[in-house]
């Protein structure tokens, strides 16, 4: 039989966004050694490698990452037909407001799969601190949004749901790679504004450590933060999916501060929500897991 079994497809797209198997196994109820066991399958079925496996965890190969692409959107549309022919399709307008430190590189791709998958659907997307996402989500100005909150850090809006946990990953240290040479004195950083909960932390983790440090630029968003650092204007800090081309992690060379991990979820639900809404998170909870 020609083609690729759906369940060894889905695991690969979990796999490589949790960058190892054992931590794919939990999000996948399966063992470490299931889902070892599917990607030599997959791999077998393929006839090259799909991983590059190393000390830190995989990496998806050439071939892996085009696989990568075109899984995903498998995924999704097997995910899309089973809820159309079961009566659930999602029809009607859709607020969502997304945090810009949300898979920032994947983000676009991941909505315009949801596009394809339920076409009824329309999709209003604006990107927003999540503290501002929070506040407009509480008086009905969206009706879904995606939040970052700090693993040991304060939870706003009394706590997150576990249920709409879409991913915990690695907050890093980053710079461009002349400046991860040699680190200047007082460390140079380079932030978005005080309200933003990642310059909170980061000034909070250097000032406890007694690092001396100097904010050299405060930038509006993700994007200019990124283009700041990786023309190595500073050191800054970046949840391991926006971590862009140019840009390296600092680890235990730079000797900073360990950073706590950003916990990305769905707002949870409000009394009252409509029957849509409901049906569209828990999509958006599928869908923005692969």
């Amino acid at each position: 039989m020609r083609g690729f079994e759906l369940d060894q497809l889905r695991t690969f797209t979990v796999v490589a966004d949790a960058g190892s198997l054992s931590a794919a196994a939990p999000a996948l109820h399966l063992s470490p050694s299931t889902v070892s066991e599917q990607m030599r399958k997959l791999e077998a079925r393929a006839g090259v490698p799909l991983f590059v496996r190393s000390k830190r965890g995989v990496e998806p190969t050439a071939a892996g990452s085009r696989l990568l692409e075109r899984a995903r959107r498998i995924v999704a549309l097997n995910e899309a037909a089973f809820d159309e022919l079961r009566g659930q399709a999602i029809k009607g307008e859709l607020r969502v407001a997304i945090t810009e430190y949300f898979r920032t590189h994947e983000v676009a791709g991941m909505l315009a799969r949801l596009r394809e998958c339920y076409p009824q659907l329309s999709l209003n997307v604006s990107t927003m601190k999540s503290t501002d996402i929070e506040a407009a989500h509480a008086k009905g100005l969206i009706d879904i949004g995606v939040v970052m909150n700090l693993s040991d850090g304060p939870v706003r809006g009394g706590g997150f749901d576990a249920r709409w946990v879409l991913r915990r990953e690695p907050v890093h240290w980053v710079t461009s790679p002349a400046l991860a040479e040699q680190l200047p004195e007082p460390l140079p950083l380079v932030l978005l504004p005080g309200d933003c909960l990642l310059h909170q932390i980061a000034v909070h983790a250097l000032e406890a450590q007694r690092v001396p440090y100097a904010l050299v630029h405060s930038v509006s968003g993700v994007a200019g933060l990124q283009s700041m650092l990786a023309a190595g204007l500073g050191v800054g800090c970046l949840s391991a999916s926006s971590i862009g081309e140019g840009l390296v992690r600092l680890g235990a060379k730079g000797q900073l501060p360990k950073l706590p991990d950003a916990v990305f979820s769905l707002t949870p639900p409000l009394p009252g929500e409509q029957e849509t809404v409901t049906r569209a998170r828990e999509v958006l909870a599928r869908q923005l897991l692969v």
